[in-house]
């Protein structure tokens, strides 16, 4: 029996194994770190959007230039068209060519788009988890509506979807700063409706009796502020294309979007 091997020993306990790789998923970032992508990424593009806007508003500008000078010629021929010197058929033709029609009508698929690109911002708000909210996503529709039609709930609107929008910002997203081109947006675009309320009361005063001589009148005593109000809209035009482009661009940060 003294010749027989000795039994083997017992192995050495091994190490405890590493815990689950599962516990921290692969591609994690830090909340509120750029490219972070929390809840799974659920969020509404908005690239898309800001191309098409930018687009629209780029066809804008020109227009407007153009509508400018239309609405000084269009003054000068209610001037001559009173003085006699320009008959009733050349008036009439001179006002239907009028390019303001056509830059106005480019605003309503603008605004259409603007109110899309403000909803989805909202819900992804709410999806990155940046609570708090004080316009929720249905504000994006019915702030434009709002009285006293001075876009005062699109402008607030606009200055928390900046500040939410910060992609280097977590719980402390509120306290974003906001680029003076909302503020300065919002200046110039409200001074349009007030402005205009002018021109407006002058015409409706007159709808009593809408003779083309009444309309010739009108665009010859609101000349001055008629081509002011088109000056204003171009540059608010050229502010609002700046802060789209910058927000759309801080948004798609945060969110993730390629």
């Amino acid at each position: 029996m003294s010749d027989l091997p000795p039994p083997p020993s017992a192995p050495p306990p091994s190490a405890p194994p590493p815990p689950p790789s599962s516990l921290i998923p692969p591609g994690y970032v830090a909340y509120g770190a750029p490219g972070a992508r929390p809840y799974g990424g659920r969020f509404q593009a908005v690239g898309g959007i800001g191309k098409a806007m930018n687009i629209l508003l780029i066809v804008f500008l020109p227009l407007q230039v153009l509508t400018v000078f239309s609405t000084y010629k269009l003054s000068n021929d209610a001037k001559d068209f009173l003085n006699g010197d320009m008959s009733e058929s050349a008036f009439r033709s001179a006002s239907r060519a009028n390019l303001g029609t056509f830059s106005g009508l480019l605003l309503i698929p603008i605004a259409v788009l603007t109110m899309i690109l403000m909803f989805r911002m909202a819900k992804n708000m709410q999806s990155v988890g940046r609570g708090g909210q004080t316009w929720r996503p249905g504000w994006a529709i019915g702030g434009w509506f709002c009285p006293p039609f001075l876009y005062v709930i699109p402008w607030l609107m606009f200055r928390e979807l900046w500040k939410g929008s910060d992609p280097a910002a977590s719980y402390d997203w509120k306290r974003s700063r906001v680029s003076p081109l909302v503020n300065l947006w919002w200046v110039m675009y409200g001074v349009i409706p007030l402005a205009g309320l002018v021109t407006a009361a002058g015409v409706f005063a007159d709808l009593r009796r809408p003779t083309l001589e009444d309309f010739a009148d009108k665009m010859h005593d609101f000349a001055l502020i008629n081509v002011l109000l088109g000056v204003v809209s171009f540059f608010a035009g050229i502010v609002y294309l700046l802060m789209i482009r910058q927000l759309v661009r801080r948004h798609r940060e945060t969110i993730g979007e390629a």
